[in-house]
């Protein structure tokens, strides 16, 4: 199981957003997986557009993780409210955006629940 969190639900102008991403085995026998920032995306997106995606950064490739039955593997993962080329890795979004913005991880074809968060001006 994959979720996510936001570690704030709004976030003022200067602060960088971060969101915490867990994967929980909720099968009775161990597994091994490949975990950490180049094995999950995460997606941050605004009325529908990608305006950031993780992946589009290049970060370093996961490591082998063990899973057990319910005892997460955590992973934070911090936005730096960019979102043009190359310095925030894909998408726009304007200099100093405000308002709602929506997130989510992806691993291995499955995706946390969407989460909302909001970019305040102060």
């Amino acid at each position: 199981m994959l979720s996510l969190f936001t570690t704030a639900p709004s976030y003022a102008q200067h602060a960088l957003p971060a969101f915490d991403v867990y994967a929980v085995s909720t099968s009775a026998s161990a597994c091994t997986i490949t975990y950490g920032p180049g094995a999950v995306q995460v997606m941050v997106t605004r009325q529908g557009h990608v305006v950031w995606n993780s992946e589009a950064c290049k970060p370093q490739p996961g490591t082998p993780v063990r899973l057990t039955l319910g005892v997460p593997q955590e992973l934070t993962v911090t936005w730096n409210r960019q979102a043009t080329a190359p310095s925030g890795c894909a998408g726009v979004l304007p200099a100093g955006a405000s308002g709602t913005f929506d997130v989510v991880a992806i691993m291995a074809g499955r995706s946390s629940p969407v989460r909302t968060f909001s970019l305040s001006k102060s």
